[in-house]
């Protein structure tokens, strides 16, 4: 199992050859709400066509969408205390996405922003 982070979301609907190797994968693939919001909420700002936001919407549809729940808040706001007080503070939409993450079982992340996940014990964080 694997959680994609807004990055490798983004590199995907724009056609990146790099994500094909783990799209191809036989793992099951995850995002959360919060990455979706992020992606959709920068095709609004882009102003993207509409058969390209229908095509990116309909490519959420084919992977797992993890929801923001009370346990994924505890384990976030841990983990976003935890390094703040060690000085190695990150974006809260990271801390969620990996508080999303650890609470179902998932200690990977797919992303281009290795250096913050790396930060967060029990996160593996995965470039492409």
């Amino acid at each position: 199992m694997k959680l994609l982070d807004t990055t490798f979301l983004i590199d995907i609907l724009n056609g990146k050859k790099e994500t094909l190797p783990i799209l191809k994968s036989n793992i099951k693939l995850f995002t959360t709400q919060l990455n979706m919001y992020e992606v959709i909420r920068g095709m609004y700002l882009k102003g993207i066509s509409k058969e390209k936001f229908t095509e990116s919407v309909a490519f959420f549809e084919s992977i797992y969408i993890l929801p923001l729940d009370d346990n994924s808040i505890l384990r976030s706001a841990e983990i976003s205390s935890s390094l703040i007080k060690e000085g190695k503070e990150i974006s809260n939409i990271d801390c969620l996405t990996a508080g999303i993450a650890l609470t179902k079982g998932i200690t990977t992340i797919v992303t281009k922003n290795a250096r913050h996940f790396s930060r967060i014990k029990g996160i593996k964080a995965e470039e492409y």
